[in-house]
């Protein structure tokens, strides 16, 4: 926690004007050309002004590359370097010849990033968890959540050795196993201030740095040859049951929390450090983890203690089963003018960071959908199916 306050200091925030304009910042090409090689990297300078035009004296700011080429459909994000002083490098290596086109967004400024910091950390009653106990031939629902928050008579879901923990008001009358479905909606809570809600409207998220850059030529240059990692095109391939080749795919959820208007049942389901405790593991056998969604409404405590005892487990099945193949597929990007305060990329880019951390050094393929979907500009919770098949097609990669 301490090295994630330090990357997101306190900003003071007393108006919009102060803050970063994307209007108002100024990027540079450094060294430009008429035209440059396919494998170029290509470096921009970027120096972050207030609404008044005045030099930002630090960094912080949320901001988000890409390059693109629509007539090829080709796409890729931009590596975002911070000063810390108001200046950024981006850098873009020109995978494809072509005309590519760069954008630069200012996602959040400094003083928003700062403020949704703050509010994540606050409090863990941004999600309302409705539990339902099967009564005989009736349902009963009772109020639930990460943590207890009730005087009344509670039923307690824990996990003493991962301190995992889970809790319901038990209803009269009615034993705490009979919990049986959950659902959540968002409770009309916000840590924000009215003022720091204003950092956060449409107007002021997303906004392009680089409106006025012409593309950008580049050539094939035949004496390099580089390898294009991003894909293009539709995959569409479907993983099926395969009974005569001992196939079996199988999906199961993360548990607590999973953030759903739709009421979907709790039973026959563990954390995903049980999950891995319970599987033998095999040089047949391939075992993917995704997480970080459902985790963006909650202190980030939640998620790094999560994080941490799937990486614990992975390293006892290791031990148990070295050729067991684990996969890691990061958080995609989403939806970017939804509740900030519960949803923002920027609790997204945070867990990709803390998740990268934690499995550093360990044995793990990554199939980076982070990366994929800032380079095909998705937006979307759900990416569409060309997307996923991407996805699919890394995967297959690392166990073919």
């Amino acid at each position: 926690m301490e090295k994630l306050d330090q990357l997101m200091p306190p900003r003071p925030f007393t108006n919009i004007t102060t803050t970063t304009s994307a209007k108002q910042s100024r990027a540079t090409i450094l060294s430009p050309q008429d035209t440059y090689c396919r494998g170029d990297q290509l470096d921009v300078l970027l120096e972050v002004r207030d609404h008044l035009g005045r030099r930002k004296q630090y960094g912080g700011d949320f901001l988000r590359a890409r390059m693109s080429s629509p007539a090829l459909k080709a796409g890729a994000s931009g590596k975002v370097t911070d000063f810390n002083n108001g200046t950024y490098l981006v850098s873009f290596t020109l995978f494809w010849a072509g005309k590519v086109s760069l954008s630069l967004l200012l996602i959040h400024p400094s003083e928003g990033v700062s403020a949704l910091w703050r509010a994540r950390n606050q409090g863990y009653d941004k999600v309302i968890f409705t539990g339902q106990f099967a009564n005989g031939t009736s349902q009963v629902f009772s109020q639930c959540g990460l943590t207890p928050h009730s005087n009344a008579e509670l039923c307690e879901y824990l996990d003493y050795r991962d301190q995992e923990a889970f809790y319901c008001v038990r209803p009269p009358h009615v034993p705490c196993e009979a919990l049986t479905h959950m659902t959540t909606r968002n409770a009309n809570i916000s840590y924000l201030s009215k003022k720091e809600w204003s950092l956060f409207h449409r107007s002021n998220m997303g906004v392009e740095i680089m409106k006025n850059f012409n593309p950008i030529e580049v050539l094939r240059c035949n004496t390099l040859k580089v390898f294009d990692h991003h894909g293009v095109g539709v995959f569409k391939t479907h993983v099926l049951l395969d009974a005569e080749r001992h196939t079996l795919i199988q999906w199961k959820k993360h548990s607590h929390p999973f953030v759903t208007q739709q009421l979907f049942s709790v039973k026959d389901e563990s954390y995903i450090p049980r999950e891995i405790d319970q599987i033998a593991g095999d040089d047949g056998t391939v075992i993917v983890i995704t997480l970080g969604q459902h985790f963006r409404p909650f202190p980030i405590k939640i998620f790094i203690r999560r994080a941490i005892n799937i990486q614990k487990a992975i390293e006892r099945l290791f031990l148990r089963s070295p050729k067991t193949k684990v996969i890691l597929k990061t958080e995609n990007t989403r939806e970017m003018y939804l509740n900030a305060e519960l949803f923002s990329d920027f609790h997204g880019h945070i867990q990709n960071l803390i998740m990268r951390g934690i499995f550093e050094g360990l044995n793990v393929g990554v199939i980076d959908a982070w990366d994929m979907t800032i380079a095909y500009d998705t937006r979307n919770v759900h990416p569409p199916d060309y997307v996923i098949g991407n996805q699919i097609n890394m995967f297959l990669n690392y166990i073919c």
